[in-house]
């Protein structure tokens, strides 16, 4: 696996650049330091094709339209329904969190079951809101890049623009209905994989466990 963690922006939030063996590379979350994303892509000689945005929120996709600048080639691909956040400073929080953002145009709109193809690598779009409205989860392989929806002992956060308790539990009992070893990259604190957050993690457990007609109705 190749893959590097950036901590970018205001919030050190998690930017992964991933490659294959041709040094095609896709971005995950430049939420902010575009140059520095940028600097580490030339220096490893990385041909850019995608920057996947895991949600609207300024710390994810604050640095999107300077790392388009720099590399105009790249393919910005967000969830459909946080197209909204773009622009909005309250929505987004990028008043709060990114004041630094530009407004940008994505590329592509992502929805469920959606691949985004680089070189050898592909990545199946998962609908997963909660922490927003259009909340997704990239999987590459045994990968998850899942933004703010599954953290290491934790889940995201509710109470923002597009938070709903309900959707992030359906969205984690979803994530824990995979079977077998994923690792999980989240949008912030340390990475981790999905058997020890079935063993440790609460909100996880307490989302596996519950009914779908209760995921449903909370």
């Amino acid at each position: 696996m190749n893959l590097e963690i950036i901590h970018v922006g205001l919030l050190g939030t998690n930017c992964y650049v991933t490659w294959d063996d041709d040094k095609n590379c896709v971005v995950v979350d430049c939420g902010g330091d575009a140059n520095i994303v940028a600097d580490y892509i030339k220096k490893n000689s990385l041909h850019p094709t995608h920057l996947l945005l895991t949600h609207g929120h300024g710390d994810h996709m604050g640095g999107a339209a300077d790392l388009k600048e720099i590399f105009p080639q790249i393919q910005i691909v967000l969830g459909e329904k946080d197209l909204e956040m773009i622009g909005d400073g309250e929505k987004s929080m990028s008043n709060q969190v990114a004041p630094y953002a530009k407004p940008f145009t994505p590329d592509v709109l992502a929805k469920e079951g959606d691949k985004i193809v680089s070189g050898s690598m592909e990545f199946l779009v998962l609908e997963t809101p909660g922490h927003t409205y259009g909340g997704v989860t990239y999987l590459k392989g045994n990968e998850m890049y899942c933004g703010d929806t599954l953290f290491q002992g934790s889940m995201g956060r509710t109470d923002l623009y597009g938070g709903d308790d309900a959707a992030m539990f359906r969205s984690l009992k979803r994530l824990g209905s995979f079977q077998g070893y994923y690792k999980i990259f989240p949008g912030h604190g340390s990475a981790t994989n999905l058997e020890d957050e079935k063993i440790a993690n609460p909100f996880l457990k307490q989302a596996i466990k519950m009914p779908d007609t209760e995921t449903l109705s909370r």
